[in-house]
Formats: C-alpha cells, structure tokens, sequence
C-alpha cells in the first residue's frame, strides 16, 4: 500500500495533483464518478478536503469501501493544507455505472429473477456473468451467485443488482442485456450480446 503527502492549494483536486506528481492512480471514468478506482484513504488532512456528496458516499459503497477516510480522489477538492493518503492495493477493483453500449444491463424481469435468486444465497454479494468455452458456437454464458467480488472484477449496477464480470469475460459480454423471456411454460434468460457473430439455437452460447 503506497503513502504519499501533498500539500494542497485551495480549490485544488486530489486526482489532479496525483497525477501532476506522477503517483500511478486508476481513473477509468476519467474523474466522472462513473467508477471507483481512484479510491484512497486519507491517513492525515481528512478535514482539510470537502465533504464527501452521497453520489460520492454511494459510489463507495458500490466498491465495499467503508474504511474511515476513504475518498475518491477524483471527488476530493482541498480547502487548501496537508494531506497523507494511501493507495489501497487492490484499487485495480473496477466499480462501474452501466452506460448504453459499455454496460452490463438488466432488463426490469431479469433484475426481479435475480433479486430473488440472491435472496436464496444470504452471502451473496453479486450477479457473476462469465463465459467459458463450450456449446455449439465457441462460448456458453454462465449466471452465477457471487460470495466476493474480486481484486481484478469489473462491477456493474443495474436496476439495483451488482453483476460482477471477471477481466477474461469482459470483452466477450460488454454491452450485454439481460432479459427474462417466457418460451411456453418456461423461464429462460435472453442474452442481447453485441460482441455474439453467430448464436446457437439455445441461445446459451455463442461465436465472436
């Protein structure tokens, strides 16, 4: 876990300076609190720095981050003093906003099927989509209950459940939408795969 102190002027963003001193910090959103990868956690100076907004608070706990001085530094604008902050070691975890294209998204029937397949699973914290190789046309989708959330995992919220995606899986789900069809007297999941070239008939895998 990396410490670093910076003397902030007034006005001053966190993420800015750590940047301008070169201090290797995950920004994927670009500072647009679409993410939670530049989270720090201010050791000293806490009070130097503006409150934190609950879009801010909200998008900490997304990330499962409940230490005290825990920050993002893209949010964190200075009253101007010293501040002592460390850089978590797992601030590679990737929390991030659903957004048309990029997302992972729930349609409002697969978010209610969910709801109540974690609710079976008390310690579950997330939706786990993954793909593994196999099926007719090269992936099979796999929906799992989450007990944890990875270092390297990429989350996403939808219509208030988090879908956890592992780096592996990502490139062949991004984009996806979730949805609960009725094929005659069964359920089953509808997967709206942008990155699918080619889908079997099952609908449960697919070619890229």
């Amino acid at each position: 876990m990396a410490t670093v102190k910076l003397r902030l002027a007034a006005g001053e963003n966190l993420l800015d300076r750590l940047l301008e001193q070169r201090v290797e910090l995950a920004h994927d959103c670009g500072g647009t609190l679409a993410c939670a990868t530049c989270r720090v956690i201010v050791r000293e100076g806490l009070e130097s720095l503006g409150a934190a907004s609950e879009d801010e608070l909200d998008m900490l706990d997304r990330a499962s981050t409940f230490e005290p001085g825990a920050r993002l530094a893209c949010q964190a604008i200075s009253g101007e003093g010293d501040v002592v902050i460390e850089i978590p070691q797992d601030a590679a975890l990737r929390i991030a906003a659903p957004s048309q294209g990029t997302g992972i998204n729930l349609s409002p029937s697969a978010a209610r099927h969910f709801a109540a397949q974690l609710a079976k699973h008390p310690g579950a914290v997330a939706v786990r989509l993954a793909v593994q190789p196999a099926g007719c046309s090269g992936y099979k989708y796999r929906v799992d209950p989450a007990a944890a959330i990875g270092v390297q995992d990429v989350v996403f919220e939808s219509n208030g459940i988090r879908i956890a995606v592992d780096p592996t899986s990502l490139p062949h789900v991004q984009g996806t939408t979730l949805d609960l069809v009725h094929d005659g007297l069964a359920r089953r999941l509808r997967f709206d795969n942008p990155n699918a070239a080619s889908t079997c008939g099952c609908g449960e895998s697919f070619g890229t």
